[in-house]
């Protein structure tokens, strides 16, 4: 490809652009050495088994996997251990949820901003003995699986009530993950509808960037170079109120997919 294509290809019109203003781009790259070759091999990659053709349709049915539809919820615990109070909240998801759906709870009620790594680990007698996450995080770790594609309910059937959720790893966030319960829909304050509901919780989530569970309990009394940017009334609520649950937004899975 010559450099005039190049610097072609950098003008591209985005979008949103007018109709003629695409139509003129594209007969000036099919006028230019290079670009009806272009042209065809893009055209061959998103035709029906092309490259993009295929990926697309992978990512399809990634999204696919994301559709709730059980009439059953499973009723979950969250606590952040060692965080003086206890910082915790309850929701449930229906029973046919994925890790993937459990991770953007937690996400969210916590008010964790997803910017860093995390994966979901499954302990047995001291040893970690598989974990999920949305890719390979740790090329080391050969008992990874991924989390849009496995369900929850797994677990509950094999009586594994109790795993870890890991968000950040250095700051290492080990999030306590208890099944509570599985119930029929609309019982013990759970919702009729197919997605996340929260229930109730104390404490705020801790700052992103803090330091981890020390870092934390640095902020709340005040020492954390981060309290520097925090007016002194904000402080004094987010260490003695509780949070408003019902303000918080527990967003769509398949939305939050999208975006990555």
């Amino acid at each position: 490809m010559n450099q005039s294509l190049d610097d072609l290809l950098d003008s591209m019109p985005d979008e949103n652009a007018p109709k003629e203003e695409i139509n003129a781009f594209v007969e000036q790259v099919l006028s230019t050495p290079g670009g009806e070759d272009l042209i065809r091999d893009f055209a061959g990659k998103i035709t029906d088994g092309g490259a993009l053709d295929t990926m697309l349709k992978e990512e399809e049915a990634k999204l696919g996997n994301l559709k709730l539809e059980s009439p059953a919820r499973l009723i979950f615990r969250i606590e952040l251990p060692q965080t003086k109070p206890l910082l915790w909240r309850r929701f449930s998801l229906p029973s046919d949820c994925t890790y993937f759906h459990l991770h953007c709870a937690i996400q969210d009620s916590f008010g964790w901003q997803d910017s860093h790594l995390h994966r979901f680990e499954i302990w047995e007698n001291g040893r970690r003995e598989l974990t999920f996450s949305l890719g390979r995080e740790d090329e080391s770790l050969d008992d990874d699986y991924c989390e849009i594609e496995n369900g929850i309910l797994d677990l509950f059937r094999e009586n594994i009530f109790e795993f870890t959720y890991l968000y950040d790893f250095e700051e290492k966030w080990r999030h306590r993950v208890i099944i509570e319960d599985l119930v029929e829909a609309g019982i013990k304050g759970t919702s009729k509808k197919t997605t996340a509901h929260l229930h109730c919780g104390e404490g705020h989530g801790p700052p992103e960037g803090c330091g981890g569970i020390r870092g934390f309990a640095e902020f709340l009394e005040g020492r954390h170079p981060m309290c520097e940017h925090f007016d002194a009334a904000i402080l004094e609520k987010f260490k003695t109120e509780q949070p408003d649950v019902s303000k918080i937004v527990l967003r769509d899975p398949a939305e939050v997919l999208r975006r990555k």
